[in-house]
């Protein structure tokens, strides 16, 4: 995807994103800082944008709700054809490490270096509910991503190993499923342990076969 190059060489955009980047980083900080404070059930969406200088309007421009804003996971639209792609790029293997794979590209596409970072990492380390809340958001685009498997699987039959007991929408539900599962343990070990490094697909499923033999 190409940003629109403006008349002045990209300047006034450059400056645009810069002001648009303080806005949601002042959003984040207070968000975690009233968290790690007050904890979570104490601390309104009012009280962020009292904090970080900005309306509710604002906040909303930038997260949709609360939680958003605390463990910092951003919106995601799908492109079908884009992930098509990437799964013929990873043939050939399963459709369940091709998605785990993919998976695993978000979760390290995430911001894991800033300062902000490091305080949500901190928060949702300590606090059990916040790290479910975080894994939780990380994949909020399951649904969608499930049609998708379905339509590869229907597209390419040879790849299902399950057709003769499951539809291909069954079979997409239980492989994107275990992906999802096996992806939040990999969130889970780098949010926990930040120097440990994401863990590949395949270690990831190294660790699940000594588990389920």
């Amino acid at each position: 995807m190409m940003e629109q190059r403006q008349a002045d060489g990209g300047q006034s955009m450059g400056l645009r994103e810069r002001k648009r980047r303080a806005t949601r980083d002042a959003i984040e900080r207070a968000a975690i800082a009233l968290v790690s404070e007050r904890g979570y059930d104490n601390v309104t969406v009012a009280q962020i944008c009292e904090l970080s200088s900005v309306s509710q309007g604002t906040f909303f421009n930038y997260f949709r709700t609360k939680d958003a804003a605390i463990v910092g996971i951003g919106e995601y639209d799908l492109d079908a054809d884009s992930v098509r792609t990437a799964f013929d790029r990873l043939m050939p293997c399963s459709m369940l490490h091709a998605t785990l794979t993919l998976f695993l590209e978000v979760a390290g596409s995430f911001d894991w270096e800033s300062d902000i970072a490091a305080q949500r990492i901190a928060l949702v380390s300590e606090t059990p509910s916040l790290m479910q809340l975080f894994l939780d958001n990380a994949f909020g685009f399951v649904s969608d991503f499930r049609t998708i498997v379905e339509a590869y699987f229907e597209a390419n039959p040879s790849l299902r190993t399950c057709s003769d007991v499951l539809s291909s929408a069954e079979e997409s539900y239980i492989v994107v499923s275990e992906a999802l599962e096996a992806a939040k343990f990999a969130l889970y070990r780098v949010a926990d342990d930040p120097a440990s490094g994401l863990p590949s697909a395949d270690e990831v499923e190294a660790v699940i076969r000594r588990i389920v033999g």
